[in-house]
């Protein structure tokens, strides 16, 4: 990662009654579809403890150049499409820059 400019998604989304476990396996699939040398570093789909219907997203990327290049392709936006049928709400989400990233594997 170049100088801490590593590019940080955060979302949150609130499926439908009932979707939840669908909509998490269309999430993973879009993150997957830009594939392994996309520019994603890591990802998480999670639970939020106060209602098992809405869910946390966090993305980092090397750089925001490769976040909108792989969520502009057309294998990422094939699936991006099926998303919203499944929310309840609109999503909501943010951007930022990392400033400190520590990986488990032994990274700085």
């Amino acid at each position: 990662m170049a100088e801490g400019k590593a590019f940080s998604v955060y979302g949150r989304m609130t499926a439908l009654p009932g979707r939840r476990d669908e909509l998490v396996a269309v999430l993973v699939e879009g993150l997957r579809a830009g594939g392994e040398d996309c520019g994603l570093l890591s990802y998480s789909v999670n639970e939020a403890l106060d209602d098992p219907d809405t869910l946390w997203l966090t993305q980092l990327w090397a750089d925001k150049d490769a976040h909108d290049a792989t969520t502009r392709s057309a294998p990422v936006a094939a699936v991006s499409a099926r998303v919203p049928p499944l929310l309840a709400a609109p999503p909501e989400g943010c951007y930022g820059h990392a400033v400190h990233v520590r990986d488990r594997s032994g990274g700085a």
